[in-house]
C-alpha cells in the first residue's frame, strides 16, 4: 500500500511520517544530474521533473515490496506543483502543459502511478508560519511562496477526491487509523495506480 502526506511546506508531513519509521519512509529526493536553467524550454524542464518524480515513485514501490507499505512525504506523482505555481502566477502553464503527455505515458508504462491513500493537511498560514520558525533544523526557502500555493494545491487534491472517490481525506488521521487501515487493505490491489483514465478525471476536474 502506498500512502502520500500532502500538505505545504511547515505542514507537518515529516514529522507524521517519521513515526512509521525509516523503511516505510520515501522523502524528497535530491536532483539527479543536472536541473534546467530557467531559460530551458518548458519540455527540458517536463522531461527532468517526470524522471525525478519516477525514482520516487520506484522508492515507494520497493518499500512497499520490501516492508509492506509506503508513507510518501509529498506525492511522488507530482504533477501538481506546476500547476499550483502557474494558478499563483508565479510561472506560466507552459511546464505543466508539456509534462501532461509524458505523464500519461510513464502512467500507461506503469512507470509511475497513484498512491492508495491520499491524507492531504490544511494549516491556517499563522499555524505553518509558528511550525517554522519553531524548527531550527530547516530554512524552508521560500516559505511565503508555499503558503499563496496551498488554495490550489487543496483543488488539485479536491480534483483527485473526484477522481478516486474515498481515497482522498483532508486531514492527517492518527497513527492507529493507518495502520488498521493497512491491515484492512494490504491484499486489496491497486486497480487504479496505473489507470490513465483517473489522470484524465482529475485533469477534467481541476478549476479553470
Amino acid at each position: 500500500m502506498i500512502i502520500v502526506l500532502e500538505g505545504i511546506s511547515a505542514a507537518g508531513k515529516t514529522t507524521f511520517a517519521r513515526q512509521f519509521g525509516a523503511a516505510h519512509h520515501v522523502t524528497e529526493f535530491p536532483d539527479h544530474g543536472v536541473a534546467p536553467g530557467k531559460d530551458d524550454p518548458a519540455e527540458v524542464h517536463a522531461a527532468y521533473w517526470i524522471e525525478h518524480n519516477i525514482r520516487r515513485f520506484d522508492a515507494a514501490v520497493a518499500a512497499e515490496r520490501e516492508h509492506g507499505f509506503a508513507i510518501c512525504d509529498t506525492e511522488p506523482f507530482k504533477s501538481h506543483f506546476d500547476w499550483c505555481m502557474a494558478r499563483a502566477g508565479y510561472k506560466s502553464f507552459d511546464v505543466f502543459n508539456a509534462a501532461i503527455p509524458l505523464a500519461r505515458k510513464a502512467i500507461a508504462e506503469r512507470r509511475i502511478g497513484f498512491g492508495d491513500r491520499y491524507f492531504v493537511k490544511r494549516i491556517a498560514p499563522e499555524i505553518a508560519r509558528a511550525q517554522k520558525e519553531g524548527d531550527a533544523t530547516r530554512t524552508r526557502r521560500n516559505f511565503d511562496m508555499h503558503l499563496a500555493l496551498q488554495p490550489h494545491l487543496l483543488d488539485w487534491f479536491d480534483a483527485l477526491s473526484q477522481a478516486l472517490p474515498g481515497k482522498v481525506e483532508f486531514a492527517f488521521p492518527d497513527k492507529d487509523t493507518i495502520l488498521a487501515e493497512i491491515a484492512r487493505n494490504s491484499s486489496a490491489g491497486e486497480p487504479h495506480r496505473f489507470d490513465v483514465s483517473v489522470f484524465d478525471a482529475l485533469l477534467e476536474r481541476l478549476p479553470g
